[in-house]
């Protein structure tokens, strides 16, 4: 047979008989054993609060108010102790008022027996856990709600937002419980397109458990993110929502990418280098060796055939040539150098065009001051091909060109920013490739040529644009780990 559990019991009350019978009582109980202590004052037991025990009982006379603010003591200090009172009296009133205060239940004494009283301490016992524990739980789930590093939010079947986690009103700026009803936010108000905003709501209508849906999502500010959001059924009418950024996700393997296809190309580069290269020198010394021989007629009749030979096998020579440079990482003078100056410096080689098409540049540098490990000159060359690049996309009179730097963790961000003619997105995968060009005359190695450079210094270039709107090219540098002391 099982051991009994010792269930101990402050009993307060001023009635010592009362106290006699319940101890009485609870000698006789079947399932644990029960140690009842008793005090007869207020002060008393407030002493014995300190001790531990599992269940109290408060003795309770109409008029006596010391003794509802004993529970209110004792709840302060064991807010999850189950709590009963003993009473004379049955009231709606008391009922109501014992309860607000916390207690578990209370019995109206002569109207209960062995097993209805022990039965009952069993209930608040339990309740008491129970009530612990479902707290205990709402504070860590409240905890990693609010905690959370993505958006998280609960809505409604309509899509209005109820409750948002601190990271999601920062990053969208909406507040559920913004005091402006014109604000009530809904989440398919978020949405940028109609075709995923429509199977938001047609999966609400149908009260689908679970479901996820990947779209693009618009803040307050303007800014679009690409994003993921799962959606799980909590109860009727209400959701959970996790909206998962895939912009950095996006981002980084965009960068792997553009490092794979860089590499790809530069191997092309050496084949063509090595395959192109040796013929290229038998024709050219085929051509001075024809140029030596032949009779004087025939190069006369012949014209500047062989002329034409050598300047195209020059030209072929040179395009290898420009190929393989811009596709081989560059040997570096690495310095320490402060981004700022040099994006001036390269503002400084370019500023002619600037003026001569009259664009406004804004800068938005970093107020902390921080060192970078670069190449200074090579760096230049690759801000000069993107700056020439904006500015040559821009219409005279309203060319803005924007660069802002930003410091995050060990990292560098810069960015170049113009609100030019674009890039069409199926072009916009191709810009680093060799020879590629949209200009007139370009050679198409320029930005083949930053991103090596970029490369190089194990950064990471890649771009953002729309046509009619503009581009940026988002260019990360690894940091000097100390902060310069200015």
């Amino acid at each position: 047979m099982p051991e009994k559990e010792v269930i101990r019991i402050l009993y307060v009350d001023d009635d010592q008989e009362d106290q006699k019978l319940v101890s009485s009582i609870l000698k006789t109980a079947k399932r644990n054993k029960y140690v009842v202590e008793t005090a007869q004052t207020i002060d008393d037991a407030l002493n014995k609060l300190k001790d531990s025990y599992t269940l109290f009982l408060v003795g309770y006379n109409p008029g006596r108010e010391e003794q509802l603010n004993l529970i209110k003591e004792i709840k302060a200090i064991r807010k999850y102790a189950p709590l009963i009172m003993l009473t004379g009296v049955d009231s709606d009133t008391l009922d109501k008022e014992i309860l607000n205060l916390g207690a578990a239940d209370y019995l109206i004494r002569g109207q209960f027996d062995t097993n209805t009283f022990e039965r009952r301490l069993q209930y608040a016992i339990r309740d008491s856990k129970l009530l612990e524990s479902l707290e205990k739980t709402s504070k860590k789930f409240r905890s990693i709600f609010e905690k959370a590093a993505d958006p998280f939010i609960l809505m409604d079947a309509k899509s209005k937002i109820l409750e948002a986690n601190p990271i999601f009103i920062s990053k969208f700026g909406l507040d559920p419980h913004d005091p402006d009803p014109r604000k009530v936010p809904f989440l398919s108000d978020l949405f940028l397109d109609k075709y995923p905003k429509d199977l938001l709501l047609e999966n609400l209508k149908n009260e689908t458990e679970s479901f996820e849906i990947e779209t693009v999502i618009t803040t307050e500010e303007g800014i679009i993110i690409n994003t993921q959001v799962s959606v799980v059924k909590q109860e009727a009418d209400q959701y959970q929502v996790l909206i998962k950024d895939l912009s950095s996700l996006k981002a980084r393997e965009e960068e792997e990418l553009n490092l794979k296809k860089f590499s790809s190309t530069g191997r092309i580069a050496r084949l063509l280098a090595h395959e192109v290269k040796n013929p290229l020198t038998t024709i050219v010394l085929s051509a001075d060796q024809l140029q030596t021989e032949l009779p004087k007629e025939s190069l006369t009749e012949s014209g500047d055939l062989i002329e034409v030979i050598r300047r195209n096998c020059d030209r072929i020579n040179h395009l290898v040539s420009q190929l393989l440079n811009s596709t081989r990482f560059s040997e570096l003078d690495i310095q320490n150098h402060s981004i700022e100056k040099l994006l001036d410096e390269a503002l400084d080689q370019v500023n002619d065009r600037i003026e001569l098409k009259g664009i406004k540049v804004s800068k938005f540098y970093q107020k902390e001051k921080r060192k970078l490990p670069l190449d200074g000159e090579k760096i230049k060359i690759a801000f000069i091909n993107l700056f020439v690049n904006a500015i040559e996309s821009m219409n005279s009179e309203d060319g803005k060109l924007t660069i802002k730097t930003q410091f995050r963790g060990n990292h560098c961000q810069i960015e170049i920013c113009d609100n030019g003619e674009g890039i069409a997105k199926e072009n916009l995968e191709r810009i680093f490739e060799p020879f590629f060009t949209q200009k007139t005359g370009g050679s198409g190695l320029g930005l083949t040529n930053t991103q090596n450079i970029i490369f190089s210094h194990g950064g990471t270039i890649r771009a953002r644009s729309e046509v009619a709107k503009g581009t940026c090219f988002l260019i990360r540098l690894n940091l000097v780990q100390e902060i310069e002391k200015s």
